[in-house]
C-alpha cells in the first residue's frame, strides 16, 4: 500500500434527490448507450428528406405551385410534431422509471456509513447491511459530484462527494479503491517466508511411510 494513502476510510452520507436523479441519468446513459441518441439524430433529421419526398409528389399529382409548396411544409411539421411528441414521452417513461427505482431503494434518504479497508467496502445502514470484497467490484468512476464503486456493470455504491468534507479527500478516496482493485486484479498477495517458518521446513522430521509386508 502506498505510504501516501491511510489504511482506511470511513465516510457517513446522505443521498438527496438530485443525487440519485444523477445517477439514474448515469445509469440510463449506460444502458441506452449512444445508440438512442443517434436514433433520434437520425429520425429528426430525417424529417428533411420526407418531407422533399413528399413534395415531389405532390409536383407529379398537382401543378399549383402553392399546393406543392404546402405539402412539402405540412410533412415537414407534421413530422417535427411526431418527433416532439416522442421526446415528451421519452421524458415521462423516464420520470416514471425514477420513481419506482426511487421506491425501490430501501430507506434511501437514510443517513448510511461507508467503510474502505484492505478485505473491501462495507455499507452499514439504519436497518440494512452490506459488504463487498475488492474482488467484487469492477471499476470506480468519478461523475457528476458522485463517487461511484461499481459492483458489476449496472449497480453501484454511490456517496456524494460532498461527503469527504473536500475535493482532496474525495480523490484520496477514489485512489485508495483503485489501489485495491490493482491489488485484486492481480491476484492475491502469498505471504513473506519468514525465517522462522524457513527454520521449521527444514528441521521438521521427515514422514516416513509404513513398509508393505
Amino acid at each position: 500500500m502506498s505510504d501516501s494513502l491511510p489504511d482506511r476510510i470511513a465516510v457517513t452520507f446522505n443521498m438527496t434527490v438530485d443525487d440519485y436523479a444523477r445517477y439514474f441519468a448515469i445509469v440510463n446513459r449506460q444502458e441506452s448507450g449512444r445508440a438512442g441518441l443517434l436514433a433520434f439524430v437520425a429520425a429528426l433529421f430525417g424529417a428533411i428528406p420526407v418531407a422533399l419526398m413528399f413534395r415531389s409528389i405532390g409536383v407529379r399529382l398537382s401543378h399549383a405551385s402553392a399546393a406543392v409548396d404546402s405539402i412539402g411544409y405540412l410533412s415537414l411539421a407534421a413530422f417535427l410534431l411526431g418527433a416532439f411528441a416522442m421526446l415528451v414521452a421519452g421524458l415521462g417513461v423516464r420520470r416514471v422509471a425514477f420513481n419506482t427505482r426511487l421506491a425501490g431503494t430501501l430507506n434511501a434518504f437514510d443517513s448510511k456509513t461507508a467503510v474502505f479497508d484492505a478485505t473491501g467496502v462495507a455499507l452499514t445502514g439504519r436497518i440494512s447491511q452490506a459488504m463487498w470484497q475488492w474482488a467484487a467490484v469492477s471499476r470506480i468512476t468519478r461523475e457528476s459530484d458522485l463517487l461511484l464503486i461499481w459492483i458489476g456493470r449496472w449497480a453501484a455504491v454511490v456517496i456524494p462527494c460532498r461527503s469527504f468534507g473536500s475535493n482532496s479527500a474525495c480523490k484520496t478516496a477514489d485512489a485508495f479503491v483503485r489501489a485495491r482493485l490493482s491489488e485484486a486484479a492481480s491476484g492475491p498477495i502469498r505471504p513473506a517466508m519468514t525465517p522462522e517458518i524457513t527454520t521449521a521446513i527444514a528441521t521438521a522430521p521427515a514422514v516416513r511411510r509404513p513398509a508393505r509386508p
